[in-house]
């Protein structure tokens, strides 16, 4: 479903319509670029769903920010900085969608985590971000990514 859209249809970059939900609030669907980017849309020709670290890392490097998901414990709405590692007996909250940007070490507790892009904006977390241990909370089995291709005419999307 997402995925037939995202292939058909293509969606405008963030410049273009910035996103604008929060605090429990469905942001309007516009019917022109609201935002100060110029219209560029984004098609998936494919999907793809890797499912260990080294393919999701491949993914990144070649195609840049893949869609994701995890289970979501009641600690994490309390993030700010670091590596966020679950506690697990703080009872789950649910499931939870996010962009994963990026991958690394940190240099402070040695783990490998995921960077990731949250939807709550920038006064959550890490100014929007924040990293997640690997291998934790389900997030690699969850990973969504495609080959992308842009066309530059609002005409096709904006109806």
């Amino acid at each position: 479903m997402t995925w037939d859209f995202l292939r058909v249809t293509g969606i405008p970059t963030e410049a273009c319509v910035p996103y604008t939900a929060g605090g429990g609030q469905e942001g309007a669907c516009p019917s022109k670029c609201t935002g100060s980017g110029s219209f560029v849309k984004y098609h998936c020709a494919d999907r793809k769903n890797p499912t260990t670290a080294a393919a999701i890392q491949s993914e990144l490097v070649a195609g840049g920010p893949v869609e994701g998901a995890f289970t979501v414990y009641n600690d994490f709405f309390n993030y700010k900085s670091g590596v966020y590692v679950a506690n697990t007996s703080s009872g789950v909250a649910g499931g939870h969608a996010i962009k994963i940007i990026g991958y690394g070490v940190d240099s402070v507790s040695g783990l490998n985590y995921w960077l990731c892009h949250n939807s709550w904006g920038t006064s959550w977390g890490d100014s929007g971000l924040f990293k997640i241990k690997a291998g934790t909370c389900g997030i690699e089995q969850q990973v969504f990514a495609c080959t992308p291709g842009t066309v530059s005419s609002p005409s096709e999307f904006f109806q």
